[in-house]
């Protein structure tokens, strides 16, 4: 029995990923495919309609509002929407969180300066993977997030710069590191400055 008790957990650790991260684009795939469907077929009658032109419209018009963003004096547009977002409550906090971690993540892609992962130090001979927020919070210090492992969320610090170590790696190797408590080893074990 203890032989058919490991091959199950093997069976199950080689199958759940793959199917949870295939259902999860499925559902995600459908319900754009449902919403942008459904204003299609409103927008011009079932007989223009055919199954994948909601994915279809959905990828077109997020490319399209892409490069209107990149056009002169529609920031402002995105602030007038911002300021609007931020009066409602519990809206603004969940469109301000949102749009700030999509602006980290995607910070690299707008010609800044690349995010890195650090080490930091917590405490003598304790080190938790961190991501600097805020490089110029104040003199010597910056603001660093350090997430926490198989769960949404993490704390924020106020730390001296002389506690950071760059780590040879990604944002997405660092959080995946992180996330997995370690057990999806990344360049982040190899990086240790022992």
């Amino acid at each position: 029995m203890p032989q058919f008790g490991k091959a199950f957990l093997l069976g199950l650790a080689t199958v759940l990923p793959l199917a949870l991260t295939l259902y999860l684009v499925y559902f995600l795939a459908r319900s754009v495919e449902q919403l942008m469907g459904s204003i299609i077929m409103s927008l011009g009658g079932e007989s223009l309609y055919f199954p994948g032109l909601g994915l279809i419209a959905a990828v077109t018009l997020l490319t399209g509002v892409g490069y209107l963003m990149r056009l002169p004096g529609l920031g402002l547009l995105v602030s007038l929407n911002d300021g609007v977002m931020a009066r409602i409550p519990v809206v603004k906090t969940i469109y301000s969180t949102i749009r700030d971690l999509m602006d980290f993540l995607a910070a690299t892609r707008r010609g800044e300066q690349p995010r890195r992962p650090f080490w930091v130090t917590v405490a003598d001979g304790i080190r938790m993977v961190g991501l600097v927020t805020d490089p110029n919070l104040e003199e010597g210090r910056v603001l660093v997030y350090l997430p926490m492992s198989y769960q949404l969320g993490g704390y924020m610090l106020a730390v001296n710069k002389d506690q950071l170590t760059e780590l040879d790696m990604t944002v997405e190797n660092a959080l995946r590191f992180v996330m997995t408590a370690g057990i999806q080893r990344t360049a982040a074990t190899d990086s240790s400055p022992d």
